[in-house]
């Protein structure tokens, strides 16, 4: 009799077990989030610990729209959205988030709209279902000063904010050469990014060339492994020191896909002519049978197509 109700005891167990875990599946766990606020100077983003309630989308974007219009309790940051701005209307389609503001959108200008915009996106792109985000105000993209469209955001962006904000915040547009997908070629995309003037633009460039492309139809030619140890520009001439990882750079990348993908894109600032490579500081270091000693200059003819 005891066993027969310690087994019934056990079985209650695990189908309660069983319960809880598909609806925990089901529900998700909507977990601790960042809400991105700005800093009483106005200079730069903090961050603040949010524990979301919501376990659906629509729920947690109400959530954190509404947490992202209230100061933190710290004291030392306030809301990046004034309090007469208003998200009118929303839709979401396939990942991708188009947030309408009201009419007070227009009265906030220059670093501050850049910082308030950084701060929504970067904390809306914390639910799961987000993965890029349109800004429009009253049913009209928003616009850059020169008229241009902005468009849709992504984590890729806006890099991080820090000091005096009419210094940090620079916006640019990037031309990244990556490696066509069989290796053989160059496939050229442009990126704006928003990101702060202490960062030397090649120095960003090397970081983007590391990470993956937007467009499916290309891949990062270097190494997730590879460090970057230093870099700079003297006279034209971009100095480019990477650790030994770089040379393990897959066989199914030409070599001259590899080395041009760097080069191409570190020349497409104005300020850099010819790039250089050194491993570990060594400017004799061997890569695929050939030493990485040479000045090297772009050379555009690999380039096979654009990145839509």
């Amino acid at each position: 009799m005891r066993r027969s109700i310690r087994k019934k005891c056990v079985s209650l167990a695990l189908m309660m077990s069983m319960v809880i875990t598909l609806l925990t599946a089901c529900g998700g766990d909507a977990g601790t989030q960042q809400i991105y606020y700005m800093d009483v100077a106005g200079n730069s983003l903090k961050i603040s610990a949010y524990k979301l309630k919501a376990k659906d989308t629509e729920g947690q974007l109400s959530e954190l729209l509404t947490a992202l219009k209230q100061a933190p309790d710290t004291g030392r940051a306030v809301s990046v959205m004034p309090g007469d701005l208003e998200v009118i209307s929303h839709r979401l389609d396939g990942g991708h988030l188009v947030l309408d503001f009201n009419t007070a959108y227009e009265r906030i200008t220059g670093p501050n709209e850049v910082l308030m915009r950084s701060a929504i996106v970067k904390t809306l792109l914390q639910i799961s279902n987000i993965s890029s985000v349109t800004f429009m105000v009253q049913g009209k993209a928003l616009t850059n000063a020169d008229g241009s469209e902005i468009g849709a955001m992504n984590a890729d962006t806006f890099m991080d904010f820090g000091g005096d904000a009419e210094d940090a915040m620079v916006r640019r547009t990037f031309t990244l050469y990556y490696a066509s997908k069989d290796g053989q070629s160059l496939v050229r995309e442009k990126r704006e990014i928003y990101y702060n003037s202490n960062i030397s633009p090649e120095k960003l460039v090397m970081e983007y060339l590391m990470t993956s492309p937007h467009t499916d139809d290309a891949i990062s030619p270097i190494p997730d492994s590879t460090k970057l140890l230093n870099i700079n520009v003297n006279r034209g001439v971009c100095y480019l020191n990477l650790d030994e990882n770089f040379l393990n750079a897959t066989d199914k990348i030409s070599q001259q896909v590899v080395i041009y993908s760097i080069v191409n894109s570190l020349c497409e600032l104005n300020e850099i002519s010819s790039v250089q490579i050194a491993i570990n500081g060594e400017m004799n270091s061997i890569f695929r049978g050939d030493k990485l000693s040479n000045s090297y200059t772009p050379n555009f003819n690999m380039v096979t197509s654009d990145a839509e």
